[in-house]
């Protein structure tokens, strides 16, 4: 599902892992000096892209170059997230600054990793026994996905290449490493799964995805959806009402991957609403080491609503 963050489109958070049940989940270190940042995918496309001449065979370079190539996460994210070299040639010919721009991107995302490994040991301050699965960073046709797998965080940097900087790519990188230790402190991947299935509501998702923006911007000191926490705090009191009418429904509506009726409304507002139900959480722990567990690992949702008292204060005023 697609959602904003800095004017860029990524899909973040709802991780299907691709329906593969019965996948092992990566080992993953617990040290953040020992987390991978692998840029192998970028190398390969860029080398694949000075391969591209005129009158060649643009699908066939980049199939053998950069695809076949693949990594772990390239691989999963091709079962997650389906192209063929095909549209990746047609979107290349499209959006040629973008793809053109990929090496130099490339070189500031590394100019970053001493920062995002600041950011990789305040995680462990927040989150006891965190764990740190591989960061893929890999090139797509120009959809701006970020998401989590069994093999690691997979994140897409083509869109808006061209632009180089990007301040959000921190605060996304950290949204999908708590998915991650989510699914770690579950224990179970089809019991992680079980909110986008058989247990849907939008209640359980919001909650999800919002556990990941409380823990993002405690680290990071910023939302993924900086805009739409700025409106709910604006509004809280009756989009909270209004939220609570659709909450045990199976639909995310207008509350979550797609833009509101209300064009003054930005979107993924329940995103904001999780995180402000996880911080009432948070706050409330009279052990914030416990907190933290029952927090990664809650599968009841209407329990941790309840133990969160962020209803109370709507009724207390």
């Amino acid at each position: 599902m697609k959602i904003r963050i800095f004017g860029i489109q990524v899909i973040i958070g709802m991780m299907f892992f691709c329906g593969l049940l019965s996948a092992q989940i990566v080992d993953s270190p617990k040290d953040p000096a020992a987390a991978k940042l692998v840029y192998q995918d970028l190398e390969n496309f860029v080398e694949a892209l000075e391969r591209l001449k005129p009158g060649s065979d643009s699908a066939a370079i980049l199939q053998k170059h950069y695809i076949d190539r693949g990594t772990p996460g390239l691989k999963i994210f091709l079962e997650k997230y389906p192209f063929t070299a095909e549209r990746l040639s047609k979107a290349i010919v499209k959006y040629p600054l973008d793809y053109h721009a990929v090496q130099t991107k490339m070189q500031w995302i590394k100019s970053q990793e001493d920062s995002i490994r600041q950011y990789f040991g305040k995680f462990r301050q927040f989150i006891p026994g965190a764990v740190f699965p591989p960061t893929y960073y890999l090139v797509d046709i120009r959809r701006g996905i970020g998401s989590g797998s069994t093999e690691g965080q997979l994140i897409t940097i083509e869109k808006e290449a061209k632009k180089i900087v990007d301040p959000g790519l921190k605060s996304h990188i950290i949204h999908e490493l708590v998915h991650l230790n989510q699914l770690h402190a579950i224990g179970s991947l089809e019991k992680y799964l079980a909110i986008y299935r058989d247990e849907k509501s939008l209640l359980a998702i919001t909650i999800r995805e919002g556990i990941a923006e409380f823990f993002c911007e405690l680290i990071t000191g910023q939302y993924t959806q900086q805009q739409a926490y700025f409106y709910a705090r604006a509004h809280e009191r009756r989009l909270w009402q209004e939220f609570k009418n659709e909450m045990h429904g199976k639909e995310t509506g207008q509350w979550m991957w797609t833009a509101p009726a209300n064009p003054e409304q930005p979107r993924d507002l329940a995103y904001v609403f999780g995180a402000l139900i996880t911080e009432s959480y948070y706050k409330s722990a009279m052990d914030l080491e416990i907190a933290v567990k029952e927090i990664l690992s809650t599968t009841d949702y209407d329990l941790f609503l309840e133990k969160s008292g962020y209803d109370k204060k709507f009724i207390e005023q």
